[in-house]
């Protein structure tokens, strides 16, 4: 059976985790490489967390650093305070509370990072590909908008690029915006407009989908193996990481990045995916980053994107369980 080639752009936190180590297990996908970019944490730690996860899941992978700073936000000060940004700090003992892990508790990656860039590594590949390659984003996306950028002809050779980002209704790093896009607005725009086949996932078909209660991560626990324990562990942590930031007394949280890439696995665990047309706002004023989606029907639509909007969360638990199983075979 031919496996479906796949590139995985990451800002590897703990959904980015199960989202990869799912790929990782499945049998009809092959992640030829991890590309790694500025997002939950800065580059230098989701290489090697990304190098970590692929130890754990015994896979020889190559892993590219990336960009560390977005396209142009940055270049504009203060643009940050125009928007109602999420902002939360937290010391315990002296040691910062992040939203997520910056080193995942598993041993030192056996190998490096390549010494190629992330961009420079997308550029060669899908230009040389003899088939068309499918790339899970699930970070910012500077690393793809750059690599377009430098190279437009290579989205010939992209199949579909599966995307977390953007809200249909609410943000969550501001009212209005989700945290990639938010975190690179001129890439996330460049990216849904690049003529390639896109498949978005927003927060709110995430949240339907892939929020884990202490049921569902019981479950994970009770498959009894390395990547289910490590995952469990990850997973509980997150939640109390979440809850000390946010002072909440919460038993679940969302693994976002996994919504997104789980269509590519079986695409029947989508319930409702709409053809619109989609830009995102990069003005620098109060709605900066916000996926806008144009739903009246009034233009021709030259590069419309697939956008899920609602999720199947029996369908989407049940695959994460059925490849963690599959991983004590």
């Amino acid at each position: 059976m031919d496996k479906r080639k796949v590139i995985f752009d990451c800002d590897i936190g703990c959904d980015d985790a199960v989202a990869l180590i799912a790929l990782l297990l499945c049998d009809k996908i092959d992640v030829i490489g991890i590309t790694c970019v500025k997002g939950n944490i800065p580059v230098r730690n989701v290489v090697d967390n990304a190098l970590k996860v692929t130890d754990l899941c015994k896979k020889d992978i190559p892993v590219y650093a990336g960009c560390n700073e977005p396209m142009v936000r940055d270049l504009l000060r203060g643009r940050d305070h125009n928007t109602l940004m999420q902002r939360i700090k937290m010391e315990v003992d002296g040691k910062q509370i992040l939203i997520h892990d910056p080193s995942f508790d598993l041993p030192a990656p056996r190998r490096k990072a390549e010494e190629k860039h992330a961009c420079s590594y997308l550029i060669e590949t899908l230009r040389k590909t003899e088939e068309k390659i499918d790339i899970c984003a699930v970070g910012p996306l500077t690393n793809i908008a750059m690599a377009l950028r430098l190279d437009p002809s290579i989205v010939n050779n992209i199949n579909t690029i599966y995307i977390m980002g953007g809200g249909l209704f609410i943000g969550n790093r501001t009212p209005l915006a989700e945290a990639n896009f938010y975190d690179d607005p001129e890439a996330a725009e460049i990216v849904l407009n690049c003529g390639a086949h896109i498949m978005l996932c927003p927060i709110e078909a995430c949240e339907a989908g892939v929020t884990y209660d202490q049921d569902d991560l019981k479950a994970i626990k009770a498959v009894n193996n390395e990547i289910a324990d490590f995952l469990y562990d990850e997973l509980q942590a997150y939640i109390s990481r979440c809850n000390l930031l946010f002072r909440q007394n919460i038993g679940s949280c969302c693994a976002y990045d996994y919504a997104a890439v789980a269509p590519l696995i079986d695409e029947s665990v989508i319930i409702e995916m709409h053809r619109d047309v989609a830009h995102v706002d990069i003005s620098a004023g109060m709605a900066d980053g916000q996926l806008v989606i144009d739903r009246r029907g009034m233009f021709k639509a030259e590069k419309p994107i697939d956008v899920i909007y609602k999720t199947d969360p029996v369908k989407l638990h049940t695959l994460l369980l059925d490849l963690l199983k599959s991983a004590s075979l």
